[in-house]
C-alpha cells in the first residue's frame, strides 16, 4: 500500500512539473512574438522611381501574441495631401511588388493619414490571399514588405518605407 502511495505521489509531482514546464514554454513563445515589432519611415525617396515630396509618414505594426493571428497597426503622416489609399506590398527595397494588405482606402481624398487597425487573415490579398498572418509576419521579418501611401498626384505611390524589425 505504501509503495502505491509513493508511486501516486511521484506521478502527481511529475504531472505538476510537466505542466509548469509546458506553461513556461508557452510563456517563452508568447514573449518571443510579443518582442517583434515592425516599423517603416515613409518618404518620397523610397519610391521607385523616387518622388519629390516633403511628405513623410511613420507606420508601426505589432503582432499580437501568442498566436500571431492578428497584427495591430498605427499610421501617421505629415505634409501629405490628396491621399487615396495605403497598402502593404510584397517587395524588396527598390523593387515594386503586389499589394498584400489594404490598410485604408478613402472615398474622398484626405490631407492626412492618422489610422489604426488590426490585420487578420481575411485582410490578406494578392500572393498572401488564403495564407496566414504568420506568413505576413515572416515576410516582414525578411524585410520583403513595404508600406506605400498613394495620392491623387502620385497614384502609383507618393511615399514608401520598407518594413523592418524594431525590437
Amino acid at each position: 500500500m505504501r509503495t502505491k502511495n509513493i508511486t501516486d505521489l511521484f506521478l502527481a509531482m511529475g504531472l505538476v512539473l510537466g505542466g509548469v514546464f509546458v506553461l513556461s514554454s508557452i510563456t517563452d513563445v508568447a514573449t518571443v512574438f510579443a518582442n517583434h515589432e515592425f516599423s517603416a519611415n515613409l518618404t518620397g525617396q523610397e519610391e521607385v522611381p523616387p518622388v519629390d515630396t516633403q511628405a513623410t509618414a511613420e507606420a508601426i505594426f505589432v503582432p499580437i501574441a501568442p498566436a500571431n493571428e492578428t497584427i495591430d497597426y498605427f499610421l501617421n503622416s505629415t505634409n501629405l495631401s490628396g491621399v487615396t489609399q495605403g497598402h502593404i506590398h510584397s517587395g524588396e527595397k527598390g523593387v515594386n511588388g503586389p499589394i498584400v494588405v489594404t490598410l485604408f482606402s478613402y472615398n474622398t481624398t484626405q490631407d492626412a493619414v492618422s489610422e489604426n487597425g488590426t490585420i487578420t487573415a481575411d485582410n490578406l490579398e494578392g500572393p498572401l490571399q488564403g495564407k496566414t498572418v504568420a506568413d505576413l509576419i515572416s515576410a516582414m521579418k525578411n524585410s520583403s514588405t513595404y508600406v506605400n501611401f498613394h495620392t491623387e498626384q502620385n497614384p502609383e505611390g507618393e511615399i514608401r518605407g520598407q518594413l523592418n524589425t524594431t525590437s
